[in-house]
C-alpha cells in the first residue's frame, strides 16, 4: 500500500471569480494580469475580481 502526500497549490481556486477586498493591490494587479479578461465587482461591501474564462 502506498501513502503519497496530497498536491497542495499555492494558487487559490476561484472558479472565475476571486474574493480580493483584503488582498495587497500588487496582488490584486498580479491576477488581473493573468486574466485574459476580468473585472472588479463591488458587492454587499466586499470587492470581487471577476474573470471571464472562455
Amino acid at each position: 500500500m502506498s501513502i503519497e502526500a496530497p498536491q497542495v497549490s499555492t494558487e487559490p481556486t476561484h472558479n472565475g471569480v476571486l474574493e480580493v477586498s483584503d488582498l495587497p493591490t500588487t496582488r490584486v494587479r498580479r491576477y488581473a494580469r493573468e486574466a485574459d479578461a476580468a473585472y472588479l465587482e463591488r458587492r454587499a461591501g466586499r470587492t470581487f475580481l471577476v474573470t471571464e474564462e472562455p
